[in-house]
């Protein structure tokens, strides 16, 4: 009874292992059966098998027998079926220089234990047939003459060219004429008495720069003269250039609606300071923009209101330690300098 059972079970793995093998089936096609010399055609393998399978198609070097050449091999192309398989496609490339009749033999396709074979093809390579016409262009006297051999054509050297061959002289002489450069550039700084690098005199505070145009603009008189619009348009860029030096913001690109609706949300001012601001600047648009002409106390007014933005929005002294270490460091130049000044007079 053992004996029958281990028989049965071989028996089943057999069937089995075919059945599996049978699931699969490899096909190799040509494009053509015959070519002539030196033309070039494509061998199709084609593999179907189910979802669950690998199968490794063979490997081919330079050649897939003797006399026949691969030009190129493609990469493997899967497409999917309706009933759960898959078919395998790829093309090789091949060629051949030998007059013969050639016999592709059945090419091996690895699924695991198994090993399935494709078909077997004949391919025929023939010399390549001159027609009468053609054989009559043929010069046969020439067939047997010897030449000398041709010296190579002498073209002119390209500027990629050079690079390529004396790129290293070339980065070489840009160096040179670099450190060159430096050197005469410290020589003439020393000469004159002058740092190497120039130093940037530190930027003024805005509230500075904005409290000097007030004061310049004040000088000019220029509502006084009649002159409404040119004061206003003045005074509201002294303002907006304040606003955005003090505050990082942008105040001058904007109308005067969205630059009161900013500072408005941003709360970057009081309140009060923010009514002076719409003060200046509602009336500044009817000034410029209206041709209206404020009476003299709101030209004052306006300029009032300005000084009072400014001055109660400097920053605190915390903000501006630095500002102060810097204006008294040029105070003390400017002392050591005129003590120097006074003992060259003596």
């Amino acid at each position: 009874m053992r004996i029958k059972f281990i028989i049965l079970y071989i028996i089943s793995v057999f069937v089995g292992k075919q059945i599996n093998a049978q699931e699969i089936t490899a096909n190799a096609k040509l494009d053509t059966f015959q070519i002539e010399i030196g033309d070039q055609v494509y061998l199709k393998l084609n593999v179907v098998q189910p979802n669950d399978r690998f199968v490794a198609f063979p490997k081919f070097k330079n050649q897939i027998i003797d006399g026949i050449d691969i030009v190129s091999i493609t990469k493997i192309d899967t497409i999917q079926s309706a009933n759960n398989e898959l078919t395998l496609t790829q093309g090789l490339l091949i060629t051949s220089f030998d007059d013969s009749l050639f016999n592709i033999p059945p090419l091996p396709f690895i699924s695991g234990n198994d090993t399935i074979y494709s078909n077997s093809i004949s391919f025929d390579v023939q010399m390549v047939n001159l027609d009468s016409a053609a054989i009559s262009k043929i010069d046969t006297s020439q067939v047997l003459k010897i030449f000398d051999v041709k010296q190579p054509i002498d073209t002119p050297l390209t500027f990629k060219e050079f690079l390529q061959h004396y790129y290293l002289y070339f980065i070489g002489f840009v160096v040179l004429v670099l450190i060159g450069f430096l050197i005469y550039y410290v020589i003439k700084r020393r000469k004159e008495n002058k740092p190497l690098f120039k130093i940037s005199k530190p930027k003024e505070p805005a509230h500075i720069i904005a409290l000097r145009g007030l004061n310049e603009l004040k000088q000019k008189k220029l509502w006084q003269t009649g002159k409404e619009k040119a004061y206003y348009s003045e005074l509201t860029r002294i303002l907006r250039e304040y606003l955005e030096n003090r505050f990082q913001i942008s105040a001058l690109d904007k109308t005067s609606h969205e630059l009161l609706e900013l500072i408005k949300h941003s709360n970057i001012i009081e309140k009060e300071r923010y009514l002076e601001l719409s003060q200046i600047l509602m009336l500044g648009d009817l000034a410029k923009f209206a041709k209206f002409k404020p009476l003299p106390d709101e030209n004052d007014l306006s300029l009032k209101n300005a000084f009072s933005i400014i001055e109660n929005t400097i920053p605190k002294v915390e903000e501006s330690v630095d500002i102060v270490e810097e204006e008294q460091i040029d105070a003390d130049i400017e002392i050591n300098e005129s003590v120097n000044s006074k003992r060259d007079d003596k």
